[in-house]
């Protein structure tokens, strides 16, 4: 079989497909300059596979055959995902489920297990609606744990206190950049309290080193003595997640 063709020196991107749990599922393939085969299934429920340049078809497709059970498995976490979110979601490490108001509400409101939203809100939209709502939410949480941890880095810090980006992320849960952004991933805000804490003051602990020396874990075991319980709960958490 002919290797990969590559329309640009560095990275390439081509489409396919696969048959997987009776049914057709696409498949991106990213060529770039890397050593080994890398899979995943993204938001969507595609397959990602990234590859070596000019790695040959042959050696493609039997690396996705090799992974058809591991492939199989994260489809049907992510089936399973998108069933779920039609009928419940997670705030701060509780599950609602969704049931439409009685009431004019004009956001959504959280009883006991129950988020009732409004009436306004058809079940079509509802999912794009509980976004908005959430990013809404998140931006709040995120910026009162920012507000009560920075005076504990502001001093000899590298930045200035950073400025907030909430982001749907896929591999991360937090990021600090030097231009002075703390980039916090939405899906955070379905996780406990103690878990979204953690996450936001590791991020601050780069504000005094951009890196994950042994000087800056010991500033993260000063700041935060008990985070390495909590690093355990989140690591649980990203094994079983789909996304």
């Amino acid at each position: 079989m002919s290797p990969l063709r590559q329309s640009a020196p560095h990275k390439s991107i081509h489409q396919t497909s696969i048959q997987l749990l009776g049914r057709e599922v696409a498949v991106t393939i990213h060529a770039m300059k890397r050593k080994s085969l890398r899979l995943g299934v993204n938001a969507k429920g595609e397959i990602e596979v990234k590859v070596p340049l000019r790695c040959p078809k042959y050696e493609l497709m039997a690396f996705l055959s090799q992974h058809t059970g591991w492939l199989e498995k994260r489809l049907e976490q992510f089936d399973d995902s998108q069933q779920a979110q039609r009928e419940k979601m997670q705030h701060l490490g509780k599950f609602y489920r969704f049931q439409q108001s009685a009431q004019k509400s004009r956001q959504p409101i959280l009883i006991e297990d129950t988020c009732y939203y409004p009436q306004a809100w058809s079940e079509e939209n509802l999912l794009a609606k509980i976004e908005s709502w959430q990013r809404l939410q998140a931006k709040q949480v995120f910026e009162q744990l920012i507000d009560q941890w920075w005076p504990h880095f502001a001093q000899g810090a590298l930045i200035s206190r950073p400025v907030l980006r909430v982001k749907k992320m896929r591999s991360r849960w937090g990021s600090l950049s030097s231009k002075g952004y703390i980039n916090l991933n939405l899906k955070l805000l379905e996780l406990s309290p103690n878990i979204i804490e953690m996450v936001v003051v590791h991020e601050l602990c780069h504000s005094h080193y951009f890196d994950h020396s042994a000087n800056f874990y010991r500033l993260m075991a000063q700041k935060l003595p008990g985070y390495k319980a909590i690093e355990i709960q989140l690591r649980h958490i990203e094994k079983e997640c789909a996304y």
